[in-house]
């Protein structure tokens, strides 16, 4: 995010502005390194001037309205929307005239010496592959940010943990905005777009048959395909592997049965077809970091 320099009018455009920058030495949280972070409320008409967008970032309009750029081409932004921009692009943006927005920001990277074993990695493929980079949250993004201000206004023990915690979810968070957008209006395309109508076929019939699939050959077959095309081809359209996505969808189903009492952790093992219970455990813990007990417990504690 730039904001505009070397303006004695500069100040008077801001209501107030609450910026982190880091560019000369990028702070380091794990998979991510972060560049600035800040909160900018501006009077109207207010521009951020054209520039050069080096790493990603992720806007939130908190409220009132404006326009943000992306290589010239306009996108009308309103409270509640999310706006990413990728390394690479120019970018600008401009307050409305008589309802000027507030905007949460953060400028990140992804640290290489992580990447393609971590999985940062997938979001970063899926953000690569966006080409409309507005979206609107219904995910409750503005928390993070807001949890991540809190903490950088009142540094104390352990905040680095807290705002590494922060900064993940916002990336989650802007993660899951674009991706579930875009997985559900997800739809079959003519046969002229054959891969895609293909891919579609894949998430329909995981989606549909979940506690069916024992093995993902299976669905190669069942779809008439050999496993080697699927595999070549849904990653192109995805951003996830066959594997990958298929166990997105049962992490999701499993934890919808230990939200509920209906199932023990053992039958939900088995209606995932996990070889055990210990294998269960261990893949949920690598995804969510407790085991299902954990989170189990966690729930149940909440609803208290």
């Amino acid at each position: 995010m730039k904001i505009n320099q070397g303006n004695d009018d500069v100040n008077k455009q801001f209501k107030f502005h609450f910026d982190n920058l880091y560019h000369q030495n990028p702070q380091l949280y794990e998979s991510l390194l972060l560049h600035q972070i800040g909160d900018l409320s501006c009077e109207g008409g207010y521009t951020i001037g054209d520039h050069f967008q080096y790493c990603y970032e992720i806007s939130y309009v908190v409220s009132g309205k404006g326009t943000f750029y992306t290589n010239g081409k306009a996108y009308p932004v309103r409270e509640g929307d999310i706006f990413l921009s990728l390394p690479g692009e120019r970018h600008d943006g401009k307050a409305d005239a008589m309802e000027p927005f507030r905007y949460f920001y953060v400028g990140f990277n992804f640290n290489n010496e992580t990447d393609g074993q971590h999985a940062m990695t997938h979001m970063r493929k899926m953000f690569d592959q966006t080409t409309i980079p507005l979206v609107q949250d219904n995910l409750g993004i503005d928390m993070p940010f807001i949890s991540i201000f809190n903490e950088l206004i009142n540094l104390k023990n352990y905040s680095t943990l807290m705002i590494n915690t922060y900064l993940q979810q916002i990336i989650v968070l802007g993660y899951r905005s674009f991706y579930d957008s875009w997985e559900t209006g997800y739809a079959p395309k003519p046969k002229t777009d054959e891969s895609r109508q293909t891919v579609y076929e894949v998430i329909n019939y995981i989606d549909a048959n979940l506690h069916r699939i024992t093995e993902l050959s299976q669905i190669a077959a069942e779809l008439h395909y050999s496993y080697s095309h699927l595999s070549h081809i849904f990653p192109k359209e995805v951003g996830l592997t066959i594997k990958e996505y298929y166990n997105r969808k049962r992490f999701e189903k499993a934890v919808e049965w230990l939200k509920s009492t209906d199932l023990n952790i053992t039958q939900i093992a088995e209606k995932l077809h996990y070889n055990s219970i210990h294998s269960f455990s261990k893949a949920f813990r690598n995804n969510f970091g407790i085991s299902p007990s954990e989170y189990q417990t966690l729930y149940f504690n909440r609803k208290k």
